[in-house]
């Protein structure tokens, strides 16, 4: 079978998972197998453009090759983020196919609309090139910002607002998906639908957006503060708007504070809404990509939810998500799914507040929260989220604050930092623990032992990079100290105080540790 035939089966098959609306297995990996074939990207590309120029062309094999490219992009971006620089390359070659493909006319604007949403559903930056192309794409067939038939646009809203049953942040993920990659003038037009909408639903929607480039957030800010000068922007809105406006670089926050302002003239009062109860707080350790979860089990009146906020050291707070209405049994059964795939434990709000404010004041300007993080965090109930720089000796130090001398001290030290080689015995996270970016394969060129190898990597890899993998081990014994019985966070507390010092690498038997499985996984 070629390779274009395996791409077109495995489509088929996605495709009919997605009609019986139950994902299988196999659906679920093919972002694993296609990310080590980059090449397979354009193949998907090439044949959602054959597909959209057919007579009759099937949409579900649209949302088909947009599942495999949104899984497979997810994949390659969490390579890129640890230096991979095939995966880089992977996901600039399939922008530049897309792009290409739709000024030649080979990838018509719905089926490139559908491979696109798979960028926003992966974190993935479009970029101006496709956004270029989508202008070009929409001016030859006759649409654009002042041409669009108003009640396309309306009957598009109503059915949207009918799909995801009300809810704001669902419709803004949804719609956020649809324009992705269109220009800016364009997206203003079709988010002015939003802010002028009858539908309060909608309008919360809108404010979203608020967080987005400058190019849509500013000219939006001035439509949603004319609208609530007319009493159009809800207290729940503004409620809101409060905890968006911590989360915007300085410069942008007296847009945010005059539509405040403009709406608390009108005194609106947020509707009341049905008691909240946070049944069970979790957090995950982190991984050695720098990731780490929050999830937590809501009852809100008869309504069951569960909340998931995924940050990453270096890029903040990456993905915030509510799956709402579920049964409780649901709730339970997928919590356990997710103990079985890594170490979780019980934590505070205050802790996970104090996680997310980290998260935030972590990522960069031009990776703002998603919108979906206002939910989440109003959810759970935590106050006071906003950006907080925590060092790792400032997070160690308010640890142990309350640990014993005989914990903590320098024998202590000692006895942790010998032992840490040996945590992977009793925490299988540390699996997880190694380095996979273009500098480990610099590193270990040209040398065939072992030893050399993995000296080479902790100094040239680790050692640039002990800051990084201080914060990971702090972090991970800040989420393991919500267990009362097992004490063994202490030692990884002050292990990771070691690391963040000038303590050198190779005394540190952890960092061995983390050369040796960073040494297997180059050999992979």
């Amino acid at each position: 079978m070629t390779p274009r035939a395996a791409i077109q089966q495995i489509a088929r098959m996605v495709r009919d998972d997605i009609r019986s609306g139950a994902m299988s297995p196999g659906a679920h990996s093919v972002g694993d197998m296609l990310a080590e074939q980059p090449e397979a990207l354009l193949l998907i590309v090439d044949l959602a453009g054959a597909e959209g120029r057919k007579k009759r062309p099937d949409a579900m094999m649209h949302h088909a090759y947009s599942f495999m490219l949104g899984h497979t992009l997810e994949q390659l971006r969490q390579r890129s983020e640890a230096g991979n620089g095939h995966a880089t390359m992977a996901i600039e070659n399939v922008k530049t196919a897309i792009a290409q493909q739709m000024l030649i006319g080979k990838l018509m604007p719905t089926a490139a609309m559908a491979l696109v949403s798979a960028f926003s559903r992966a974190g993935v930056e479009v970029g101006d090139d496709i956004r270029s192309a989508m202008d070009h794409a929409m001016i030859q067939t006759g649409a654009g910002p002042h041409n669009l038939p108003p009640p396309g646009v309306n009957k598009m809203l109503k059915d949207l607002v009918r799909a995801c049953e009300g809810d704001p942040f669902l419709i803004h993920s949804q719609f956020a998906e649809l324009t992705a990659a269109m220009p800016a003038g364009l997206q203003l037009s079709l988010l002015e639908g939003l802010v002028l909408a009858d539908d309060s639903s909608l309008r919360e929607a809108a404010i979203g957006w608020l967080l987005a480039e400058p190019a849509i957030a500013t000219p939006l800010a001035s439509m949603i503060e004319e609208t609530a000068t007319r009493g159009r922007v809800s207290a729940t809105s503004v409620t809101n708007l409060m905890l968006i406006r911590n989360w915007v670089p300085e410069d942008r926050r007296r847009a945010i504070d005059a539509i405040i302002k403009a709406a608390r003239a009108f005194g609106s009062v947020p509707e009341k809404r049905p008691a909240i109860q946070v049944r069970e707080l979790l957090i995950s350790e982190r991984d050695g990509a720098g990731a780490q979860s929050l999830f937590a089990s809501i009852k809100q009146g008869r309504k069951n939810a569960l909340v998931s906020i995924l940050v990453k050291q270096g890029h903040g707070v990456r993905d915030a998500w509510v799956a709402a209405s579920l049964p409780r049994s649901e709730i339970e059964d997928m919590l356990d799914h997710i103990a079985s795939e890594m170490t979780v434990n019980e934590t505070t709000a205050e802790d996970a507040a104090l996680l997310l404010s980290s998260a935030l004041a972590d990522g960069s300007a031009s990776s703002p929260p998603p919108f979906g993080l206002v939910q989440a965090i109003t959810l759970i109930g935590l106050l006071d989220v906003a950006p907080r720089a925590v060092s790792v000796h400032d997070l160690v130090a308010s640890m142990l604050e309350d640990v014993g001398d005989a914990a903590s001290n320098s024998k202590a030290v000692e006895r942790a930092v010998r032992g840490s080689g040996r945590w992977l015995a009793t925490n299988p996270q540390l699996e997880s623990w190694f380095e996979n970016g273009d500098d480990v394969a610099a590193a270990i060129r040209g040398k065939r032992k072992i030893d050399d190898r993995i000296a080479a990597i902790i100094e040239t890899v680790l050692e640039p990079k002990r800051a990084f993998w201080a914060s990971v081990i702090a972090w991970s014994a800040f989420a393991q100290r919500g267990d009362d019985d097992d004490l063994r966070w202490i030692e990884m507390a002050l292990v990771a105080r070691e690391m963040a010092t000038q303590r050198s690498l190779p005394e540190i038997p952890l960092a061995r540790f983390i050369a040796v499985q960073t040494a297997e996984a180059a050999r992979t």
